[in-house]
């Protein structure tokens, strides 16, 4: 995790009202079934197929067990974390919970005082920065063994299962790298002021007791931080970036996003014309970063490299229910944009799905606008929705070699989602609405677009280079 990043993190924490709702209030027997009774009706009845990674059996069992648990009342904290790992359990980053931090964590909470790189396999953990002087017990590039007798791996599977996503790995960046470890572990395990911990540095094992940080000290840090000359996040990473190596003749294109529709048009028009008139002859297209988007921008910039007219999808499936309805008609009252969605939704039969298939291909540029050379695609296991679509659309299609991780995302996934909130604890809830295939794949499709040269995301770069 970069400083940019890790500061990042930080600044969420600083936007934790510290006089929000506390975790003692509690919520009584029959709300929490009111609250979990809707949560469960709204996905059955919007959700195209939840059932596709946990059978009926499973999730009907999961209902029942949750629902055991509502013995007379619970707090908001114990509440969330029997619910978040079941709408976890269905694998599909767009149908989610929104992390309720500000009302899961009090200002007296004692959360893990270090910077921490999660990772699917060894080492799961460990330390890549100390948050102040004040906390220099652990060593940087320490692997920790155990945090008050719980082992890395058992942490970090209980972050995948507490997070929504596809894929593990991509559920554990989530979870870990862009909420902040210690921000999600507190939720579902708590600390007190001092906690034994269990690392190796330099192949030698330690056993230590460390003092705690809580979050109110945690924010004080992270405000020093951020005031720092040193640290300030001064600029935004851009969502989209062109980099030109004359001497190489390469040039990479870093997209973080697929958004901004007119901005990204522009920026790839004047990057083609600018690559093609330095006869450039490797092109580098970055989207490890990339989180989605606006499919529309991938298939813009398919345009560009594409030798023949293509799709990203073969088909799609959509669902309709009164939640979905509610919603666009909601959205629709406020911009136009959602209009036709409504106009064209309201009038179905709630639970009725159709199955759309996509034959029409759509016609690249014409070769003078096109770029000619090689061509590398740099994934990770954040590459996830419309950059998936987009990685998919590249493999499929012969355009050039990957070089990276499995995309985070599913090359059959769900999607185009609608939010509502629970009634009781007001926690959102996205629901997916579609299923999408992208183009070349079929029901048994449940996993990332596959790296032609296998290698971790940070070493793809040097890879090509070399």
């Amino acid at each position: 995790m970069n400083l940019k990043t890790i500061l990042g993190s930080l600044s969420i924490i600083l936007t934790i009202n510290l006089n929000a709702q506390t975790t003692s209030k509690y919520i009584t027997k029959d709300k929490l079934n009111q609250d979990f009774d809707f949560l469960v009706k709204s996905i059955k009845e919007t959700h195209p197929n939840p059932y596709s990674v946990i059978s009926k059996s499973d999730f009907d069992y999961q209902v029942s067990s949750i629902k055991t648990n509502f013995k007379d009342s619970l707090n908001l904290k114990s509440y969330y974390q029997l619910i978040a790992p079941f709408v976890a359990s269905l694998h599909d980053g767009h149908t989610s919970l929104t992390f309720p931090g500000r009302k899961l964590l009090n200002s007296d909470d004692h959360l893990f005082p270090y910077i921490i790189k999660a990772s699917i396999e060894k080492p799961y953990l460990k330390v890549t920065e100390n948050i102040s002087n004040e906390y220099m017990q652990i060593p940087v590039d320490a692997e920790i063994l155990k945090i008050d007798n719980l082992t890395s791996e058992e942490i970090i599977q209980k972050i995948i299962k507490n997070t929504s996503g596809e894929s593990d790995i991509y559920r554990l960046k989530m979870g870990a790298d862009f909420n902040m470890f210690a921000f999600l572990f507190g939720s579902f395990h708590e600390l007190k002021e001092n906690t034994n911990v269990e690392y190796n540095y330099k192949n030698k094992n330690h056993n230590i007791t460390i003092p705690t940080v809580t979050l109110n000290e945690l924010m004080e840090i992270a405000k020093k931080r951020n005031s720092s000359s040193n640290n300030k996040l001064i600029e935004e990473i851009p969502s989209f970036s062109l980099d030109i190596d004359n001497h190489n003749k390469t040039a990479i294109i870093d997209i973080h996003s697929f958004d901004d529709k007119k901005k990204f048009e522009d920026f790839l028009k004047e990057s083609f014309e600018h690559i093609n008139s330095k006869k450039i002859k490797k092109l580098i297209i970055d989207i490890c970063e990339n989180g989605g988007g606006n499919s529309v921008l991938a298939e813009e910039l398919m345009k560009y490299i594409s030798n023949e007219p293509f799709r990203l999808f073969d088909k799609t499936l959509i669902k309709y229910s009164q939640l979905q309805k509610d919603f666009y008609d909601d959205y629709c009252k406020n911009d136009s944009q959602y209009c036709e969605t409504y106009n064209y939704i309201k009038s179905k039969k709630n639970g009725e799905i159709d199955i759309f298939s996509i034959k029409d291909l759509i016609l690249p540029y014409p070769k003078e606008k096109q770029f000619k050379g090689k061509i590398y695609l740099l994934t990770s296991s954040r590459t996830f929705s419309s950059a998936m679509n987009f990685a998919q659309a590249f493999k499929h299609y012969k355009i050039g070699k990957i070089i990276g991780e499995e995309t985070g995302g599913w090359i059959v996934s769900y999607g185009d989602k609608i939010i509502t909130k629970l009634p009781e604890s007001n926690i959102p809830l996205s629901i997916s609405t579609k299923q999408f295939y992208t183009v070349g794949t079929n029901d048994k499709d449940f996993h990332g677009v596959k790296p032609d040269v296998k290698i971790k995301a940070e070493n793809a770069l040097k890879y090509i280079q070399k």
